[in-house]
């Protein structure tokens, strides 16, 4: 009888399960992601949820609350849950991603720490500065139920950040004609974004940092504002590990491999949300969610390294290079926010002079 077992050896399958998704899982696993692998046989419970209308992980988010915040009693954490998941100002999603992304870095409070009396004390959801007192998870084919259908929408991988989605990932193969702009399209479809409701959930991205496509060889990252391949940026560079860091054949590592490597390392990721990211005004009016780039990122943090070190005025002083439409501007914006989560720092006096 003849074998028909499949003989191809993964690493050159070149389907969207062996050649882009499951090495992206492999690779957040290495970096200390808790991955959950699901089928379509899933139940919610399989991701701490009661149904799968639900978007926050609530058991997550609830447990972690009392991680970081370590005083607080059941019926606070209930009160700080209801903030976050249930009081957004209105319908639409950029208005409601503005008001989690504040909440995360603005941070709410309570009326009593009735461990020591303290009135108003602030009640802190993310942990920026002890990663481990977060939880990362990151899930592969979540399921979300469209509000008033029977149809669900399956994002390849959503990350969540103690219990948030806080990124989702959408990977095609490179077989696909147009990969990039294919799964662009489908986030856009996912986030209720090409004008027709009742295609996606546009509450799975109300806590949403960034999304990523990714066919193995290019991937990309934006934001929810992010509508055209052409606003969709690579991360060259891991920093601070080095291309030699990551693991990868005879060439170099492939694209997917540097920006989960400089994206979605834990450290980054946090670094990210509390200094790279922001909402600004575009020339049309609009108001949009700009993600700093890996050049910036590199540089702000390079930078304010050598003002920490540096034993002389030379030692701290320096040349950052950028060429034209790289974000000079941003760059400066996210070296003040950088240094200001430094005591030695934040009380200087920073000047800009441009032309």
């Amino acid at each position: 009888m003849k074998d028909r077992t499949d003989k191809t050896a993964k690493e050159i399958k070149l389907d969207e399960r062996n050649h882009v998704e499951k090495p992206l899982l492999d690779q957040l696993s290495g970096l200390q992601w808790q991955v959950i692998d699901l089928d379509s046989k899933q139940h919610p419970s399989d991701t701490f949820r009661e149904n799968s209308t639900e978007v926050v992980m609530l058991p997550v988010l609830r447990e972690q609350l009392k991680v970081i915040n370590t005083w607080l009693e059941d019926d606070q954490v209930e009160e700080v849950v209801k903030q976050l998941t249930a009081s957004f100002p209105g319908t639409g999603l950029i208005q409601n991603n503005r008001h989690a992304f504040h909440l995360l870095l603005e941070n709410t409070s309570v009326s009593e720490n009735r461990k020591t009396g303290d009135k108003s004390p602030t009640v802190r959801f993310i942990d920026f500065n002890h990663r481990d007192n977060n939880r990362f998870i990151a899930v592969c084919q979540f399921k979300v139920r469209v509000l008033g259908t029977e149809y669900h929408i399956i994002p390849d991988i959503v990350l969540f950040l103690n219990g948030l989605p806080i990124v989702v990932i959408e990977c095609k193969s490179p077989k696909v004609k147009d990969p990039i702009p294919e799964a662009i399209d489908q986030l856009l479809r996912y986030s209720e974004q090409r004008g027709a409701k009742g295609e996606g959930s546009a509450s799975l991205f109300y806590y949403n940092q960034f999304v990523i496509t990714t066919c193995r060889q290019e991937a990309k990252f934006g934001t929810i504002t992010t509508h055209n391949e052409k606003q969709f940026y690579r991360w060259a560079d891991p920093f601070p590990r080095s291309l030699n860091d990551l693991e990868h054949g005879n060439s170099s590592p492939n694209d997917q491999q540097r920006l989960v490597a400089g994206m979605l390392d834990r450290d980054n990721l946090l670094d990210i949300i509390r200094t790279f990211t922001l909402f600004s005004t575009n020339d049309k009016g609009e108001i949009i969610k700009v993600v700093g780039r890996y050049q910036q990122f590199r540089a702000v943090k390079l930078a304010v390294k050598r003002l920490l070190e540096g034993k002389s005025p030379r030692e701290r002083s320096g040349i950052i290079w950028h060429t034209q439409g790289s974000g000079k501007s941003l760059t400066m914006m996210f070296m003040v926010r950088e240094m200001y989560r430094h005591p030695s720092l934040s009380k200087w006096k920073v000047v800009f002079v441009t032309d």
